[in-house]
């Protein structure tokens, strides 16, 4: 792999050891999948270090420790408490502390402390053409379908780039590999987030990691509608990169690939999501859960007015999961008040998959985390009810947006019913 002459002091030690074991560690990476050279990167979104897992949190602690510095603009992914109200959610003081720890040495690395998994929403918004580095799939496949950035599904290595402002250039970052794999119709008339996490779980499911070239669709969708759509491939499938002619640049509005596998996505196939992600009780859940992914700004609008007035119903909790930046937004607009006033929690930096809820850890015993027994939890996400199906391991009922908040209001479950077209 060819290198440049930074990239060869790096790896000779001269921003530190930290920057050395970051560049070597990339050329490794690069070398795995036959990179020719490195690019330059413009920002990158990493890992937060997770306090269910105690090691993870000392790796964050023990790179600050050896002088790491980012060297592009940095925002962290989404943590395993909220760091601010851990106390609100159930979560142990010693999982909010050890949390505290890892923000702690993001800061001193000089990451933006966003733990979140939607930093566009905060400001961090990569351009057309930027190569990135990214940790989370749904930023990923977010910034090269709508902003038409360049990105791969990353794990730790996004911290690495963040470091030396270098990664290899492989994959999405490639224009042979930008290009549709499938050509997706879609006769169903999706409509609001919850509808189009379902579409794209039934796009991730036919296209595996594939890029789907996506028509039908009669209206643009929203930002809102994208991010969501994008999450939901992610979750089912690899996808990384979706194509929406007229939104996903450079693809012009009649843009069209004729002679790929095709697939269609129809009402029924919609309503099979939400029908196969009602597995729990429909009385007596445990949380109705709003805001996979971290809620937007313009979603807290619409979840404010939904609950302006209103009462959660005795014994329902409700979660409302949003960035930090968002939530400030928010507060500050006054949204946040009509929402606690109602009863709900606005939870900050993580979200049910990502709490003291999962099951699939080991952590620490010291940290004292004993998931509590669950037995359903009610979500407008189906990146969520996938999620909590297998991290969580517990039961889900996935309606809409607007139904799950009735639901929180009534105590009863409110299902989507199958819509006509």
């Amino acid at each position: 792999m060819k290198l440049s002459d930074r990239d060869k002091a790096l790896l000779d030690g001269t921003e530190g050891d930290a920057a050395r074991q970051a560049m070597a560690a990339l050329i490794q990476l690069g070398e795995a999948y036959d990179a020719p050279d490195m690019v330059d990167i413009g920002y990158a979104h990493v890992h937060a270090g997770m306090a269910l897992y105690k090691g993870d949190v000392e790796l964050i602690e023990a790179t600050a420790g050896q002088g790491a510095k980012m060297a592009v603009p940095v925002s962290t992914n989404i943590a395993n408490a909220d760091m601010g109200n851990w106390q609100d959610t159930g979560a142990p003081e010693a999982l909010g502390l050890l949390q505290k720890r890892a923000e702690a040495a993001h800061r001193l690395m000089g990451s933006a402390t966003s733990f979140t998994c939607t930093p566009y929403w905060a400001g961090h918004w990569p351009t057309w053409n930027m190569h990135i580095a990214s940790i989370e799939s749904g930023v990923t496949v977010f910034a090269n379908s709508v902003l038409g950035a360049r990105s791969n599904r990353d794990g730790f290595f996004a911290v690495y780039a963040g470091m030396t402002g270098r990664y290899p250039r492989f994959g999405l970052h490639l224009d042979r590999n930008r290009q549709p794999t499938h050509r997706v119709t879609v006769t169903a008339r999706p409509s609001g987030t919850a509808d189009f996490t379902a579409l794209g779980y039934v796009i991730g499911t036919a296209v595996g990691s594939g890029v789907p070239l996506i028509r039908g669709l009669q209206t643009r969708p929203s930002l809102d509608e994208l991010d969501a759509m994008g999450v939901g491939m992610a979750t089912s499938g690899g996808v990384a990169m979706f194509i929406l002619p007229g939104v996903t640049p450079p693809w012009a509005d009649d843009a069209d690939a004729p002679g790929l596998p095709e697939a269609e996505v129809t009402e029924a196939d919609i309503a099979q999501v939400f029908d196969g992600f009602c597995t729990g009780e429909e009385t007596g859940f445990d949380l109705v859960h709003l805001g996979c992914p971290h809620a937007s700004f313009e979603e807290m609008k619409h979840y404010s007015a939904l609950l302006s007035g209103r009462q959660v119903s005795p014994g329902v909790e409700l979660w409302v999961t949003t960035s930090r930046a968002v939530r400030q937004l928010a507060q500050d607009a006054g949204l946040v008040a009509p929402m606690i006033k109602a009863g709900a929690r606005v939870v900050s930096d993580t979200c049910p998959i990502s709490c003291h809820f999962a099951c699939t850890c080991s952590p620490d015993p010291a940290l004292g985390v004993v998931p509590p027994k669950l037995k359903t939890i009610v979500v407008d996400s189906a990146k969520q009810a996938h999620y909590v199906r297998d991290m969580i391991r517990c039961p889900t009922l996935f309606t809409t947006s607007e139904l799950a908040v009735e639901t929180a209001v009534t105590g009863r479950f409110q299902p989507r019913r199958r819509r006509n077209g």
